[in-house]
């Protein structure tokens, strides 16, 4: 019976510690192309905003309990650090280290926290038990969770070069072994929707960084294939890479990337039909997530450059409606709706 009622008292505290959110919460920066930028959280809507320190690209777990972020470093050292705070009582937690951190997300059931370590490394942290995994190695070429948050889909390349051979993999999110799903030899970038895995196939070309076009893959039946995108991508610039698929598999927000571009798209996941946010491709509109219902992308103004005038605004996903500033005079942000 004691047993059996401290089994009961552990689910109860694991099922709080996960639960959703009672409030949609808001993350973002304040001075971005400073040599201080400041992380902050607030209510979706923007209000009531609260500093949490020093640091870029955060992140808010879906459950909205929790907001990680990548330190600056100070004097000559080089290595950047993760900083994971818990928001209901302010305590943080240093969680790794590494010589340029990129792609910092939770998992969807909030209980992982990852990142590429130096373009090498997927590292996941597991909150609860407050361990550091490497869960895929090699050339690293984007990686994503599964719904389940069990596994995780990365593209690895035989070479540093942009155009080495690369396929993706499915491995377990704590690591083991990896199981390659494509043989392609060109697919990158993946994020796994709720059905399916979308990624980037790139095409080579002479004197120009590869061009990048849409494919989707069922990870359940790795051998069909079906192409989104037939984009003719023009010369300085590399094309779409997906960011966020809605929880019903029917809308996708990507990013046009390029040299001194980066804004916003939508794609119909259906037909491969594609939208600009912005038409300004250098300064216009970049989206950074999609609501779970497709309904919103949470975007800022002023294109990728960190130095420019940024505001955060939601913009409706639907074609006509009108974007609304949520914070002035800030960029980079994450939500948990």
């Amino acid at each position: 019976m004691r047993m059996r009622t401290t089994a009961t008292l552990i689910a109860v505290l694991a099922a709080a510690l996960w639960a959703a959110p009672a409030e949609a919460k808001l993350v973002y920066v304040k001075r971005a192309g400073s040599a201080s930028p400041v992380v902050y959280v607030a209510k979706d809507n923007g209000k009531d905003p609260r500093r949490l320190g020093i640091g870029r690209a955060p992140t808010i777990s879906p459950n909205g309990q929790w907001v990680a972020f990548i330190s600056v470093p100070t004097g000559a050292s080089q290595m950047e650090t993760v900083v994971l705070q818990r928001l209901n009582a302010g305590s943080q937690r240093l969680v790794m280290r590494s010589k340029g951190i990129d792609s910092l997300r939770f998992s969807p059931d909030s209980s992982k926290l990852a990142a590429i370590a130096a373009g090498k490394r997927v590292r996941v942290y597991d909150v609860a038990a407050d361990r550091l995994h490497v869960a895929a190695q090699g050339e690293v070429r984007g990686y994503s969770f599964s719904p389940d948050g069990k596994q995780i889909v990365f593209g690895r390349a035989e070479g540093e070069s942009f155009t080495s051979d690369s396929d993706l993999y499915v491995v377990p999110v704590l690591g083991g072994e990896a199981n390659r799903i494509t043989s392609v030899k060109n697919a990158i970038n993946p994020v796994w929707g709720p059905k399916e895995i979308v990624f980037d196939r790139f095409g080579s070309r002479r004197d120009e960084a590869p061009a990048y076009n849409l494919w989707a893959i069922d990870a359940a039946a790795p051998e069909k294939l079906r192409q989104l995108t037939k984009l003719k991508i023009p010369p300085l610039v590399s094309g779409l890479v997906p960011l966020e698929v809605s929880s019903n598999n029917k809308r996708m927000l990507a990013v046009f990337t390029g040299q001194d571009v980066e804004v916003g798209f939508t794609v119909a996941l259906a037909s491969g039909k594609t939208r600009a946010l912005s038409k300004d491709f250098e300064s216009g509109t970049v989206g950074f997530d999609l609501s779970r219902d497709g309904r919103t992308i949470l975007a800022h103004t002023g294109g990728p450059d960190p130095g420019a005038y940024h505001d955060v605004i939601k913009v409706p996903y639907a074609r006509g409606g009108k974007p609304k500033v949520i914070v002035a005079d800030a960029a980079y942000p994450d939500w948990t709706r």
